[in-house]
């Protein structure tokens, strides 16, 4: 059996979190959908938070940092999306607003009435397509990093800047040398590792390919055959990395001019693309002041 650093850290963190009150559950859902999420309970009147990870890694992997923080104050839900962790499908379908109906199902078997959406890259997009269709169940959303404004020629122009023919040559890279590139594209001043860390990672979270390869072709926000994007009722607050190499500021503001009024968009310094791991004492306290 192979040794894994990785794997060791990734078992700690779900035994002390175990430990702490968070509830694992696998859910099947009626649409041949079986989805993972993680809970933590706060109290019978708290209200409830969804957090919905990125395309790099699962649930509890990306909010690891904000479970102490948001779960004195929320019920908190953190799936594995489809495709990602524990959580799988029968159905044929791939796109970011499978995603999202796969969620409200989800959301329907915990009896979970009223959330909050919190969504950072990937999982914005998902979380964006819940709170248009279903207004009654999203009280706010907030967008961490996403570019839900982005084009067919933006995408174009971030692929020419990264120097890939194709996103998933970013989010899905063959080699380790690759994987490392994507990494520090993602983070900002991302520290020294040593290259087997990359690898390890990379074949401790690298699994499904060939699914993943699916849902970033199914997307449907910023592709061709999109429509024009809807808007949205919610209170929505945008959070961003002034240094995201991902998704550029110009996107952020893209999206707050699209949701207008009701979007409040705060800029945080010296941060890439994943606040939540980069500056997850700053990304707490502007979610709560909001929330």
């Amino acid at each position: 059996m192979r040794f894994s650093v990785v794997g060791l850290v990734s078992s700690l963190k779900r035994r002390y979190w175990i430990s702490q009150g968070l509830q694992s559950k696998l859910i099947d859902l009626p649409n041949g959908t079986t989805m993972h999420c993680w809970i933590k309970y706060s109290s019978s009147s708290s209200p409830s938070a969804l957090l919905i990870h990125g395309f790099g890694a699962d649930g509890l992997s990306s909010w690891d940092k904000q479970i102490g923080a948001l779960g004195n104050h929320f019920n908190l839900y953190i799936p594995d999306l489809v495709f990602f962790g524990e959580s799988t499908t029968t159905s044929s379908e791939r796109s970011e607003i499978f995603q999202a109906e796969c969620l409200k199902s989800l959301l329907e078997s915990l009896q979970v009435k009223s959330v909050t959406v919190v969504g950072h890259s990937y999982g914005g997009f998902v979380g964006f397509w819940l709170a248009h269709r279903y207004p009654e169940l999203v009280r706010r959303l907030v967008i961490v990093s996403s570019g839900i404004c982005m084009t067919p020629s933006s995408n174009d122009d971030l692929l020419k800047e990264l120097g890939a023919a194709d996103i998933k040559d970013v989010l899905l890279p063959n080699n380790v040398y690759d994987f490392k590139r994507g990494v520090n594209l993602t983070i900002y001043n991302m520290p020294w590792l040593p290259i087997f860390i990359y690898k390890d990672f990379m074949m401790s979270k690298g699994g499904k390919r060939d699914e993943r390869a699916q849902l970033l072709d199914s997307v449907v926000i910023g592709s061709n055959h999109a429509h024009p994007l809807p808007a949205l009722n919610q209170e929505v607050l945008i959070i961003w990395g002034k240094n995201d190499k991902i998704f550029k500021l110009q996107e952020a503001h893209a999206l707050q001019r699209h949701i207008g009024e009701k979007a409040k968009l705060v800029v945080i310094e010296e941060c890439g693309h994943v606040p939540s791991i980069e500056k997850p004492a700053q990304l707490n306290e502007e979610m709560l002041k909001f929330l």
